[in-house]
């Protein structure tokens, strides 16, 4: 059965400062396949017979979202009970209620964890970093982990993702407010143009893709 996952893609700097940690991650400590693609979960994994409906729903609460949403980026986090690391995530109130509403549509017919049905305020945003980890790895990891400096990202979340078994079926920008199939999502000249967006709001920094 297919696997589906909803989650914002990481680009420009904070994608780089979290695969540079993660690389440093793997050299020190030989993770290998326990690392993850910079992402920020909105719902999944999960599974469904209904991808019509999924890929419907997913572009009427996108669509409908009014208002861009933003999340800040800062130090670092552990699941014990999983041994999970991640970077913390502080999300604002319109990336909350988008998740939520994005739960809500699709739980009749999908097969989403507890976690992805926690309220509003609840769920607990991150990025997470490695995971699987053995008891004595994630501990060593904790240690070295709160020497870092924390990542720095000032700019909105760009996209939306609904990916299927790992690849992108599509993809919402909410810079330039339209869905994106997978080769627009791929694109490298659409992923500048969100970015000449993003300068004209921020302070005219330049962050690649």
């Amino acid at each position: 059965m297919a696997h589906y996952l909803i989650d914002i893609r990481m680009m420009g700097s904070v994608k780089h400062q979290i695969s540079l940690l993660s690389h440093q991650l793997d050299g020190k400590f030989n993770l290998k396949n326990k690392l993850v693609i910079p992402h920020i979960t909105l719902a999944g994994p999960f599974s469904t017979t209904n991808e019509e409906t999924l890929v419907e729903d997913f572009m009427r609460i996108c669509t409908n979202q009014m208002e861009i949403p933003k999340y800040e980026v800062g130090g670092y986090g552990f699941f014990p009970d999983t041994r999970v690391v991640y970077v913390t995530i502080t999300p604002d109130e319109a990336l909350k209620q988008f998740r939520y509403q994005l739960a809500r549509a699709i739980s009749p017919y999908c097969s989403l964890r507890d976690y992805d049905l926690d309220s509003a305020d609840n769920f607990k945003f991150h990025a997470t970093l490695a995971m699987k980890l053995d008891w004595l790895t994630f501990q060593r990891i904790k240690w070295y982990i709160r020497g870092q400096e924390g990542v720095i990202y000032r700019h909105h979340p760009i996209r939306a993702t609904l990916l299927k078994n790992s690849r992108i079926l599509c993809e919402y920008d909410f810079v330039q407010e339209r869905m994106l199939s997978r080769a627009q999502a791929q694109n490298r000249a659409t992923r500048k143009r969100d970015f000449d967006m993003l300068k004209v709001w921020d302070d005219g920094s330049w962050e690649g893709v």
